[in-house]
């Protein structure tokens, strides 16, 4: 993963200007499952020194390339700088959207369990989270809304695993089915929200029929320390 520069860093400097190739970029915009009427033209960034001009550049390029494996790789920062996106797109922070949502899924970090409310029923499924120090999966305390939806997945940054029946909502950050099955109910992977893979097409299946935008992804709880 890239070291990022705080956005406040680059606003503050006054020399010369970068400006998204915008009209290239929203060509790609399908790929991430985003109407182009979602997101506006990005404001030119000040860039005060060259190794932050080709970090942003580098940024562009990559996203050009190939807009799925970018957000798969990178950080919602990253993503949200390099496609115009406003940071909103992941965080959600409406409490009357939180609690309208059709469906809501709930990860409780600290029960390791996924606990999804749709249509006056609730559901609870064992998950296991990211695994400690390195790994934990962030965002406790947050809601997301789904990014993108994707029936089979294969990561490009773990070597093509493949990631059945993904939900990817806060940046490379996913719920998915897993090979792994013995071990959910405890943190083990490395970031990501495993499910069983029966367990996890419920869940898709559930956000797919009622629409992804209508769905709400919170984050609660403390991960527990790896077992001695």
């Amino acid at each position: 993963m890239k070291v990022f520069i705080p956005l406040a860093v680059l606003l503050l400097n006054s020399a010369p200007l970068f400006s998204m190739d915008f009209v290239s970029i929203n060509r790609q915009l399908p790929a991430l499952g985003v109407a182009p009427a979602e997101v506006t033209q990005p404001a030119p960034v000040a860039l005060p020194v060259d190794d932050e001009r080709e970090y942003l550049e580098g940024l562009q390029a990559e996203a050009l390339a190939d807009p799925a494996a970018f957000i798969d790789e990178h950080t919602p920062y990253e993503v949200s700088l390099a496609f115009g996106l406003q940071p909103s797109r992941f965080q959600v922070t409406d409490k009357n959207r939180i609690e309208n949502a059709l469906v809501k899924l709930t990860v409780d970090l600290t029960r390791q369990r996924l606990v999804m409310a749709s249509s006056g029923t609730v559901k609870e499924f064992k998950i296991s989270s990211g695994l400690l120090p390195k790994n934990g999966t962030p965002g406790s305390g947050k809601c997301y809304a789904p990014d993108f939806i994707e029936e089979m997945h294969y990561s490009s940054l773990y070597n093509k695993a493949p990631m059945p029946h993904s939900i990817f909502f806060n940046g490379n950050i996913a719920m998915h089915g897993t090979n792994a099955e013995h071990l959910l109910g405890q943190p083990a992977s490395h970031g990501c929200v495993r499910l069983s893979k029966v367990n996890a097409k419920a869940v898709y299946e559930t956000v797919k029929a009622n629409g992804k935008s209508k769905a709400i992804i919170c984050v609660t709880g403390v991960t527990p320390a790896p077992k001695q």
